[in-house]
């Protein structure tokens, strides 16, 4: 048999007979990242995984309601960190990443979201967009937010 490079960590592993093309080794590390992968790969492609994924979440935190609020009280040190972190990029002027709520002035609406064809695409991680009102006064009340409602080929480069 040959060795190959494991896709995780770069060291060499003899892939096991019944697993052809296998690319991770066996440890725990590695196995991690090949499920977390997988996911990330099945979520993008997959809106029945998508939505059962959602659904079980939301289960879950019905089932939990509490569950950050006690592990946050069992672990104060987690919440100082979260506190001292935020006070730096409070005074750092460092809240791109945070979401808020008054920054966009656009009404409540259904819009499109295309990447504009004039921008190329640099690095492949960004993309400058135009956005479209689809329907601002639109009176169905449907989730938006669900991912599978968003026209996926409309945004595809």
């Amino acid at each position: 048999m040959s060795s190959t490079l494991c896709a995780c960590c770069g060291q060499p592993f003899e892939p096991r007979p019944q697993v052809p093309g296998q690319a991770y080794c066996s440890s725990p590390d590695c196995q991690r990242a090949r499920k977390r992968q997988w996911q990330r790969a099945k979520l993008q492609s997959d809106s029945d995984y998508r939505i059962n994924q959602r659904a079980a979440q939301q289960a879950w935190s019905q089932r939990n309601p509490d569950y950050w609020r006690n592990y946050r009280n069992a672990r104060p040190e987690y919440e100082q960190h979260n506190r001292a972190q935020q006070r730096l990029r409070d005074v750092r002027g460092q809240d791109t990443g945070l979401a808020k709520m008054d920054v966009c002035d656009l009404p409540t609406g259904l819009y499109r979201i295309t990447r504009h064809p004039a921008f190329p695409t640099e690095n492949g991680t960004s993309w400058i967009v135009e956005i479209t009102p689809a329907c601002l006064t639109c009176p169905c009340k449907m989730d938006v937010s669900r991912d599978d409602l968003i026209d996926t080929p409309a945004i595809r480069p």
